[in-house]
């Protein structure tokens, strides 16, 4: 079993990685916004803590929690940080919980986790490796307009609030390289990916010679 964190910039294609390697390899696929949103509504272990400070009335007429909402109060309000303090450190509860399951029950594949601050939050230290996620800002740009409708303002404003290229590149392990047409990206991955993994194997069985 290896854990590895998956982080990039928005737009790398960090989804299509891990759809990837879910395709072609063993794996276990820990989200961080998902199990945050999971986390947040009724019987998860953030949610009562969250009516608690931003309001009762964050609950819908069906019972799910209004993340809109939520959202709008946390950021108008200048409370962002008390959000992340209150979600952010249960999701790591579950997350090292989940590894530990996962080990105790010999699992033997890759644990990707991918999180928006991955590298910021802390998770490298639960990670055998962090791999960071690359494409040119150009070709990030181009896909979030394309895909997700995103104004150039958009993209700018997002872009500057992340991580830079040069702590991502000195805070990773493996860099892979998703720059490749869409044609072209899922050969362009796994040959990638292999030649890590061969290369780790030499690695180990001259440390195993050496010693």
């Amino acid at each position: 079993m290896r854990v590895i964190g998956i982080t990039g910039g928005v737009g790398a294609g960090k989804s299509t990685i891990v759809g990837i390697l879910q395709k072609h390899y063993t794996t276990e696929y820990l989200h961080c916004d998902a199990i945050a949103h999971e986390l947040m509504e009724q019987g998860g272990s953030a949610h009562e803590e969250l009516l608690s400070l931003f309001g009762e009335d964050l609950v819908n007429a069906d019972g799910t929690l209004n993340r809109s909402k939520l959202y709008e109060r946390a950021f108008l309000g200048d409370r962002v940080e008390e959000l992340n303090a209150c979600v952010h450190p249960k999701v790591r509860i579950y997350v090292e919980e989940r590894i530990a399951n996962l080990r105790a029950a010999d699992f033997e594949g890759m644990v990707l986790i991918e999180a928006a601050l991955l590298i910021e939050a802390g998770y490298k230290d639960i990670c055998d490796e962090l791999w960071y996620i690359h494409a040119p800002a150009e070709l990030r740009r181009a896909r979030l307009k394309a895909n997700r409708g995103y104004s150039d303002e958009r993209v700018d404003s997002i872009m500057a609030e992340q991580a830079s290229e040069a702590l991502f590149f000195s805070e990773s392990d493996f860099v892979l390289y998703n720059d490749s047409s869409q044609e072209e990206c899922e050969e362009h991955i796994v040959k990638q990916v292999e030649l890590h993994f061969s290369e780790m194997r030499k690695e180990h069985r001259s440390e195993e010679v050496a010693e």
